[in-house]
C-alpha cells in the first residue's frame, strides 16, 4: 500500500530504512513505495539532511594518528608511531617491528651508521626487512648480549641479519651485556677490535632500541646476571627499566653506577646524542618503562602500542 504522501517525514523514514536497514535498491524502493527512482534518491537525500540517517566512516588508522599527534606534542618527540594492541605477544611484536622497518626505510641514506640493540621485538623487525642495497652502510651491535642458550635474544643475528639485508656491513659485539668487574670490562673493551665496533656505536646515526621492564622477568635476571638479593636491592634503589642492559629509575636517572661500569656497550648519554634514536616497544607492562626512558630523554623516537600510548598520554 502506497503511503501518503501528505505526510512526507514517513515516506522519507520508510524510504531509509528500506535502503539502510533492509538493504533494498532504489529500483525495489521505488515500486515498493509507488515513487520514481529519482524520488527515492531525493527521500534518501532528505533522510540524511534531517538527520534521520547518520553516516560514519570508521578510519581504523584514525585512533592511531590522534594518539601519535598527542605524543609527540607532549613530549616533544620527533616522530611518533601507535600500532593497534593485541593480546598475543607474537602478533604486537611483528606490527612493532614492521613499523620499525616502515620507519628506517624513510630515514636511512648512504653512508649512514645504524646502530641496533637486540631483543625478541627487533628479531620479529627482521622479519620485515626489503631487501634494499644501501652505499657505504654500517651496522653495528649497540651492546653485549647474553649467553644463557634457552635466552635467544638474537643479539648478534639482528645486527647480521640487517647488514645482509642492506648489503652493509656487520659489526658485532660477542660479549656478555654485563661483567663481573669494571677492571674486566676495561681489559676487554681495549681490544682494538672491539674499541672499534664500540666507537662505532657511540657514532652511530641512528640508533635502535627496544626497553625492558624491570623485575623477576626481565631477560637480564633471567640471563643470571643477577642473584634475587641482587634484583630485590635493585628494586628497592629504584629499578624500573633497562635501556640497552642499563637499567634506570622512574625518573630517567641511572639506578646503579656501579653496575653502569661493568656494563658493556653504548651508554645512554651517548645515546642521547645520537641523531635518531628511536625506542621500540609496548604491552601493558612496558608503559612505566617507557616512560622512564622519556623521562631520561634517551630517545626521541617512539614506536608503541594504542594501550601504552593511551597511559603515557594520561599520566602528568
Amino acid at each position: 500500500m502506497r503511503l501518503v504522501a501528505t505526510d512526507r517525514s514517513l515516506l522519507v523514514l520508510e524510504a531509509a530504512r528500506l535502503y539502510y536497514e533492509h538493504n533494498l535498491n532504489q529500483a525495489q524502493i521505488a515500486k515498493k513505495l509507488e515513487v520514481s527512482r529519482p524520488g527515492v534518491s531525493r527521500l534518501l537525500q532528505e533522510a540524511r539532511d534531517a538527520g534521520i540517517v547518520k553516516i560514519q566512516i570508521v578510519d581504523p588508522t584514525a585512533t592511531g594518528t590522534r594518539l601519535e599527534s598527542a605524543l609527540r606534542e607532549k613530549y616533544a618527540l620527533k616522530h611518533v608511531v601507535v600500532v593497534p594492541s593485541d593480546p598475543s605477544d607474537t602478533v604486537l611484536k611483528s606490527r612493532l617491528g614492521s613499523a620499525l622497518i616502515n620507519l628506517l626505510d624513510t630515514l636511512l641514506t648512504e653512508n649512514t651508521t645504524l646502530g641496533v640493540s637486540w631483543g625478541s621485538t627487533l628479531q620479529a623487525a627482521t622479519e620485515h626487512l626489503k631487501p634494499r642495497s644501501i652505499d657505504n652502510m654500517t651496522v653495528v651491535q649497540l651492546n653485549g648480549g647474553v649467553s644463557k642458550a634457552e635466552l635467544d635474544t638474537h643479539a648478534s643475528q639482528i645486527a647480521r641479519r640487517m647488514g645482509d639485508n642492506y648489503h652493509a656491513i656487520p659489526y658485532l659485539l660477542p660479549l656478555p651485556a654485563i661483567v663481573d668487574t669494571p677492571e674486566l670490562k676495561q681489559a676487554i673493551t681495549s681490544d682494538r677490535h672491539i674499541a672499534k665496533t664500540l666507537k662505532l656505536a657511540r657514532e652511530a646515526d641512528i640508533a635502535v632500541f627496544t626497553i625492558g621492564a624491570f623485575g623477576a622477568k626481565s631477560v637480564l635476571v633471567q640471563a643470571d646476571y643477577f642473584e634475587d638479593a641482587e634484583v630485590q636491592a635493585l628494586i628497592e634503589q629504584g629499578a624500573v627499566a633497562d635501556i640497552c642492559s642499563r637499567l634506570i629509575r622512574a625518573d630517567g636517572s641511572i639506578c646503579s653506577p656501579e653496575l653502569d661500569d661493568r656494563t658493556i656497550g653504548i651508554e645512554l648519554e651517548e645515546l642521547k646524542a645520537r641523531p635518531f634514536s628511536i625506542a621500540v616497544a609496548g604491552g601493558a607492562d612496558k608503559a612505566r618503562a617507557i616512560k622512564a626512558g622519556l623521562a631520561g630523554g634517551y630517545f626521541f623516537s617512539l614506536i608503541t602500542d594504542e594501550d601504552v600510548a593511551t597511559t603515557l598520554l594520561g599520566e602528568d
